[in-house]
């Protein structure tokens, strides 16, 4: 894995001539806008999680893979080294602008996610990073569940550490500044996304642990490739609260189980955590939940009477949760059983990679189990997925938070352009969508690709 603030040539990042013209343009543009050519280039990718979904905030790995799409962020000083601007490419997104001293979230717009970045890599180094002129462009479709809002926060990380010169920081470092920086948004994840944008490795999965952040380099069956497809239907990870909602019924869950266990919940946060106190398997994780929690909905009282807790300490343990009732068998189910997914289609991957259709029973068990006991599909991406299984895919799932976005799908390599060609005659033509528009922006073949970096401006 390449050094993370070492420049490399674009050439060397991408390979379609697209993407050379599409940088081109890009400093084209910084340059009418603010005067002179961009210091620096940083790219960050999104990334599509193959298997592990809604499993990283509890403490469990995930298997992700990082995407060519990216976000792309020019930049230079700001002259006066007093003014933070933040720009984008495509002149229908809202520009922003302050002093360096006034910059912080009190809203959520896109550019909120380049100050989250700026912030985490002020709150790193207890030092503010100068004024800076950054534009900002992206080919990540936005609120798809591919990790667009983190790929910003990422490069907007990595360009701050830049011109503040911490050349020191490593990937797994930046990343876990990037999980927590992406709290300024109101997001309470796990992660993975920041993870993966950093540590994604070309032609590969990264098996992502954390606490800390380390990474396990996973190869895929040469027979198979991974299709994502947009069921048109978006959302942002910080619109509601449905996100922060699970987040906080998985850590009730961990708490109450402790609790029956005879274990001090407050020495347990996660799900992770309570299996590793107790010496549990994925399995075994699962038995306990079954044995501990019982089906349907928990009260606030009712959890309070169990935990023996004030309404005031409920309150700091369940975060920016809005709920009233809370699902913690469902939820606890879904991600022990989702655990145990992870390992196994690890396991099918290095040790019997023929096995595909193991792998493609896995992604569809995760579907059903994200759907049933974690209800965060919709009835489109429900659609979207059986539309792909119709299509010759061997497995299809939501990925990302859901209540909408991407699919994604493992399709055998030799019928992957009439795969293509079927799913966006059955989804994508109906809504008026032409082939050309579906295939170059909402269903595409998802290759690895690497992590983030530093691109060397051309001269």
């Amino acid at each position: 894995m390449s050094n993370l603030f070492e420049e490399r040539n674009i050439e060397d990042v991408y390979d379609s001539s697209g993407d050379h013209t599409r940088i081109k343009n890009l400093i084209s543009k910084f340059k009418q806008k603010f005067g002179e050519e961009p210091g620096f280039l940083v790219r960050a990718p999104g990334r599509v999680n193959l298997i592990g979904e809604h499993v990283d905030y509890c403490g469990f790995p995930v298997l992700p893979i990082a995407i060519q799409q990216d976000v792309v962020i020019a930049g230079r000083a700001d002259p006066s080294d007093r003014v933070l601007t933040v720009s984008s490419s495509n002149d229908s997104f809202q520009e922003y602008s302050c002093n360096i001293r006034d910059v912080q979230v009190t809203e959520v717009k896109w550019y909120s996610y380049v100050l989250a970045g700026y912030l985490g890599i002020a709150q790193r180094i207890n030092s503010l990073p100068p004024g800076l002129q950054l534009m900002v462009d992206g080919t990540v479709p936005m609120s798809a569940g591919l990790s667009s809002s983190s790929a910003l926060v990422c490069a907007s990380a990595l360009m701050s550490a830049l011109f503040l010169k911490e050349e020191t920081l490593k990937r797994e470092a930046m990343a876990e500044i990037c999980a927590k920086a992406e709290r300024y948004v109101g997001t309470e994840g796990g992660g993975m996304d920041q993870a993966i944008s950093f540590l994604g490795v070309k032609g590969k999965a990264q098996l992502i642990n954390f606490n800390p952040v380390r990474c396990e380099t996973v190869s895929l069956p040469d027979s198979v490739t991974f299709v994502v497809a947009n069921c048109m239907v978006n959302k942002w990870k910080a619109d509601g609260t449905d996100f922060n909602n699970r987040v906080a019924e998985c850590r009730l869950a961990a708490d109450v189980i402790a609790t029956e266990l005879g274990l001090d919940w407050n020495h347990i946060k996660k799900l992770q955590p309570l299996m590793v106190a107790t010496n549990m398997t994925p399995k075994e994780l699962l038995e306990s939940v079954e044995e501990h929690l019982h089906p349907g909905a928990y009260t606030k009282d009712e959890i309070m009477g169990i935990l023996g807790v004030d309404d005031s300490t409920f309150a700091s343990i369940i975060g920016k949760s809005s709920n009233e009732v809370f699902r913690l068998y469902d939820r606890a189910v879904h991600v022990a059983g989702e655990a145990s997914r992870v390992a196994e289609f690890r396991r099918i991957c290095d040790e019997n990679p023929a096995d595909i259709q193991g792998l493609g029973r896995l992604i569809d068990e995760s579907h059903l189990s994200l759907k049933d006991k974690y209800n965060v599909s919709i009835e489109e991406l429900d659609n979207l997925t059986q539309i792909c299984r119709d299509a010759g895919a061997l497995g299809s799932r939501l990925v990302g938070a859901g209540f909408g976005g991407c699919t994604i799908s493992m399709v055998p390599k030799e019928i992957a352009d009439e795969f293509i060609s079927q799913v966006w005659e059955a989804y994508y033509k109906p809504l008026n969508i032409s082939f050309e528009e579906a295939t170059s922006k909402h269903l595409f073949v998802s290759s690895p690709c690497a992590g983030a970096c530093v691109l060397k401006v051309p001269s």
